[in-house]
């Protein structure tokens, strides 16, 4: 019979699947060339004599402009065709904390492309605050020219192995858990078998056991049969002889008298 395998083996082997899985994200992704860029221009969301006055502003203005509207319609102006999700994924609104200024940060494996999204979805953003709010926003400082690399390669490793980890994770433990399902049924099935052969193993020694008996038991053979010594068949014989009544006397005669 075999033995149940636990959960727990699965867990080395996923260790070893998801650093398998980043080592390979990692070289891949160096040896590949890909490479990312970040791109980040700032607005200013007052003018210059109101900015001691308009501190705090930046968390409450970055809200406004973080829009659906204003995303599509720089995609739409740089003619770039992408869905408004995708645009999304690579957009940060960033308001610094107790002031005014708020930073567009782009990321994109196209170093141009980052730029001009930034620096496009920066003009929407003054526009939009200036007919709001009136409060004189300006462009701050564009990206153009100025976007720099960035080393993701480590952290996409990590995510890949992270879920290389997991995955194969879950895969072992389906794999282990219908290995111990079969474990199980062949063991109920051998057991069962066994249960089985030893009924017939004591069902056949009783049979045998009975048999010998019946072959070596005399009284079966001679039931009818009793042993009987000498002294019991004299007192037979006297007893038989003693049911017989004697009918008369034979009377005594001479010789010669009845002679024929």
């Amino acid at each position: 019979m075999r033995n149940k395998k636990s959960l727990f083996l699965a867990i080395p082997s996923a260790i070893i699947a998801g650093i398998i899985v980043g080592m390979i994200t990692y070289f891949a992704l160096n040896f590949g060339g890909y490479k990312e860029y970040k791109a980040q221009a700032k607005v200013i969301t007052t003018n210059v004599e109101n900015i001691d006055d308009a501190k705090d502003t930046a968390k409450t203005y970055a809200a406004t402009i973080n829009s659906s509207k204003i995303k599509q319609k720089t995609l739409e102006t740089l003619a770039i065709d992408w869905n408004v999700g995708k645009f999304d994924s690579k957009l940060e609104i960033k308001p610094t904390k107790d002031s005014s200024i708020i930073d567009i940060v782009v990321v994109d494996t196209n170093k141009l492309r980052a730029e001009d999204l930034a620096d496009q979805y920066a003009e929407y953003s003054v526009r939009v605050l200036n007919n709001i709010y009136n409060s004189g926003a300006s462009v701050m400082e564009y990206s153009y020219g100025s976007a720099g690399i960035l080393d993701n390669s480590m952290r996409y490793s990590i995510i890949a192995g992270s879920i290389a980890l997991v995955l194969w994770g879950l895969i072992q433990i389906i794999r282990i858990n219908s290995y111990n399902r079969k474990v199980e049924k062949e063991n109920l099935s051998a057991s069962k078998a066994n249960q089985v052969k030893e009924l017939r193993e004591v069902s056949d020694k009783s049979k045998k056991k009975d048999l010998k008996l019946d072959n070596e038991d005399p009284n079966k053979e001679n039931a009818n049969t009793q042993v009987i010594d000498a002294k019991e068949i004299k007192e037979m014989s006297r007893e038989k002889s003693s049911k017989y009544e004697v009918l008369g006397r034979i009377p005594s005669y001479k010789k010669g008298e009845i002679d024929v």
